[in-house]
């Protein structure tokens, strides 16, 4: 099996199209997607549709929650807070039927779980070793994968290697369960504007990497014009804390 795997959509219709337009040159044989398909970004009505099109395993993120009113936003910052308020007033019928009917963990063939932050909360952030060994400890035997979004950053993490470069083609380790998270399509926490989505192959043991460019300027636009901040669709890291990071993922 070989999935396509993204997170974090955020609305963002300019990154999205980019990101299904690479996976499709993949190959795969189904989609994964660790939810927040809304919030931030100008276009949730659009991203809601294209997702429901892919008849992926899709889980709710907790701006998908939000949305809808499940969560509350006091965990948020001002800037997704505004975004959240705009996009419950404009999500279309059917968008808001397929966000409610999807689950906070899913499964999907091959053996793999799909989650937001973590299996039990989807507010919570998985980016430390023992928060990644905490979720691996609860995976049933048999699973090959755990699949989770939430940070906006990309994450390979097993028991025996640890931490996995998240820059190309990784090998996995055979016979253990990896966690694994794409980073964002749509709202860039990175020093660089781009769209980051991920293939998992299963039957090679490999995870690729990918952050492709997108067209920001225009995302920018379609923010200014519905009242957005134009930093819905990026916010840049300061220098030391992208520098520590990006010694760490090494």
């Amino acid at each position: 099996m070989r999935y396509g795997v993204i997170a974090d959509v955020h609305g963002n219709l300019d990154a999205l199209r980019p990101v299904l337009r690479a996976i499709d040159c993949e190959s795969v044989d189904g989609y994964l997607v660790a939810g927040d398909l809304v919030g931030y970004g100008p276009h949730p009505n659009e991203c809601v549709a294209a997702v429901a099109e892919l008849a992926a395993t899709c889980v709710a993120g907790n701006h998908d929650l939000i949305a809808l009113g499940i969560l509350s936003d006091d965990r948020c910052i001002e800037l997704a807070r505004h975004s959240l308020r705009w996009t419950r007033q404009i999500l279309g019928a059917d968008e808001r039927a397929f966000l409610a009917a999807l689950p906070r963990v899913a499964t999907a063939p091959g053996g793999v779980r799909v989650a937001h932050g973590a299996l039990d909360d989807p507010q919570e952030y998985t980016t430390a070793a023992g928060q990644a060994l905490a979720q691996l400890d609860r995976l049933d035997d048999g699973d090959r994968a755990l699949v989770l979004g939430h940070t906006h950053r990309t994450l390979a993490y097993t028991r025996s290697a640890g931490r996995l470069p998240t820059r190309g083609t990784t090998a996995l380790p055979p016979g253990e369960a990896v966690l694994l998270n794409p980073g964002a399509v749509g709202q860039s926490r990175e020093l660089r504007v781009r769209a980051r989505f991920a293939v998992l192959d299963l039957d090679a043991r490999q995870a690729r990497f990918f952050a492709i460019p997108y067209d920001v300027g225009a995302c920018r636009s379609a923010l200014r014009r519905v009242g957005l901040s134009p930093r819905s669709c990026h916010l840049r890291p300061s220098l030391p804390r992208a520098a520590v990071r990006a010694l760490r993922e090494r």
